[in-house]
């Protein structure tokens, strides 16, 4: 009778343990590029998927201004509906960068500022490129 009182009560907990392991809780591996935005003229938007959520948490995003060729800078993280990277071309050489909270406790209320504002000349000059999921 104390075994099956064992099992039962195990039950839940070796579900939970299989449901996080089998949606891909953690890293995401290597092959995590999700998707590319064309800002302006020969400049882009990528988003690369740096930690899966599975089915406990959401998926987190690691946002990227780059032109393909020359630069990859890290600009900020995605992670719906909690934080968010908003990116505005304010004329061809000038990117601004806000970030997005959620700084509500019982509803969606959110917080707008900006973060920085980047130069893609100089940035084309430093000739750096951020590996993808590295924040630095």
């Amino acid at each position: 009778m104390k075994r099956k009182n064992i099992i039962v009560n195990l039950t839940p907990l070796l579900f939970m343990a299989l449901l996080c392991n089998s949606c891909g809780y953690g890293d995401c591996g290597d092959n995590n590029h999700y998707r590319t935005d064309t800002l302006s003229n020969s400049i882009y938007v990528e988003e690369y998927r740096c930690f899966c959520g599975g089915a406990t948490t959401t998926d987190v995003f690691y946002v990227y201004l780059t032109d393909s060729i020359s630069f990859r800078k890290y600009v900020g993280i995605n992670d719906f509906p909690y934080e968010s990277v908003i990116i505005e071309s304010r004329n061809d050489s000038i990117v601004d960068v806000y970030q997005e909270k959620d700084i509500g406790i019982t509803e969606h209320k959110y917080k707008t500022k900006l973060i920085k504002s980047y130069n893609i000349n100089t940035l084309k000059k430093k000739n750096k490129f951020d590996k993808p999921c590295k924040k630095k």
